[in-house]
């Protein structure tokens, strides 16, 4: 009978998508030293966005890029320092109820982010925090994308090169089987089973009627368990004008994803109802390459495709007088990143 620590060993092998990051980056990492000889520069990607910590690429503030989205297209969000007295923390919390999200402020991959339901579930988010973190209205809309964008300096138009589409890791009830057994019986939902069993609002025990689904994890997140799609049949005119109109706003940025919500996949393809919950820069992926159904090979040839877009841009902010981060700045950030994790 194959064991638990098998099975998972054996969906990680078969499927891409759940490989280590090193593994995944490996090929592109010697694309890379490619360019940086020819810019001549270890750090020329951060010429990407010039406004943005090191291009966006490590320890860029959230709350920094948020700030230049209209109110109407975001969340509400409040920025909270770690040695903030909580008892403070709550009184600027008047317009923003609960359930909520907090999450780190420099942050990635959805470390640190989560679904606060209560007042006491946040005293203790706050005090495990030894960093300064967000705290943002939670948008209930079911229809969750990450829309990648880019545009060349000096142009007014962009390009959405990648849509990804997030389905929530979610469970269906069959009347006799508890809840732990239903997360078993899924290799998406065991690959996470040890952190989802350990939370407290989910109840091992509990036996869901047939048909009946349950959204096991609402941070969207790939190592989170949510499952990246394709959807890049998605884009339409609206939306290109609507990101076009929102980057032309935003100081040197050109390049990044847009992690959303939308009432629906309907009102998503007009632009309308978009709220906007993180934005990324050189870090971002265009996630639409972990499709379940995406070749490991495409996927590469992707992200080559994306650093040298990356590389063009810096390129050419670079001949507008924009300079490069320093070795001392980028060790800088490195080590506040690393002291955060």
């Amino acid at each position: 009978m194959m064991t638990f620590n098998n099975a998972n060993f054996r969906t990680k092998l078969l499927h891409w998508e759940h490989w280590p990051t090193w593994v995944i980056y490996f090929p592109v990492v010697f694309y890379y030293l490619f360019l940086l000889v020819k810019a001549r520069n270890f750090f020329f990607f951060s010429l990407a966005n010039p406004d943005m910590e090191m291009g966006g690429l490590y320890n860029c503030s959230k709350y920094r890029q948020l700030a230049y989205i209209p109110d109407n297209f975001k969340p509400k969000t409040i920025y909270v320092n770690a040695s903030e007295p909580f008892l403070q923390v709550i009184d600027r919390l008047a317009d923003i109820g609960f359930p909520l999200i907090a999450k780190p402020d420099r942050g990635e991959r959805g470390v640190g982010v989560a679904l606060i339901k209560s007042q006491e579930a946040l005293l203790a988010y706050h005090n495990e925090n030894n960093a300064d973190y967000l705290i943002q209205e939670f948008i209930e809309g079911p229809f969750e994308a990450g829309v990648f964008y880019y545009r060349l300096p000096g142009q007014s138009l962009g390009v959405l090169p990648s849509l990804v589409v997030k389905s929530f890791l979610t469970v269906t009830g069959d009347g006799t089987s508890s809840l732990k057994e239903l997360i078993f019986q899924m290799p998406r939902a065991r690959l996470v089973a040890s952190k989802l069993l350990q939370r407290g609002d989910l109840d091992p025990t509990e036996i869901l009627p047939g048909g009946v689904r349950k959204v096991l994890e609402p941070i969207g997140n790939h190592n989170r368990g949510t499952k990246f799609l394709d959807g890049n049949h998605l884009v339409t005119r609206d939306l290109l004008l609507f990101f076009d109109t929102l980057t032309l706003k935003m100081p040197g940025f050109h390049y990044g994803r847009f992690d959303l919500r939308a009432p629906s996949e309907e009102a998503f393809r007009k632009a309308s109802g978009i709220k906007i919950l993180e934005v990324n820069g050189v870090n971002a992926e265009p996630a639409h390459i972990y499709d379940p159904d995406a070749s490991y090979w495409k996927g590469i040839a992707t992200l080559l495709k994306h650093w040298k877009i990356i590389y063009t841009i810096s390129m050419q902010n670079r001949k507008q007088g924009f300079v490069p981060a320093s070795f001392e700045t980028a060790l800088g950030h490195y080590r506040a990143w690393r002291n955060q994790k």
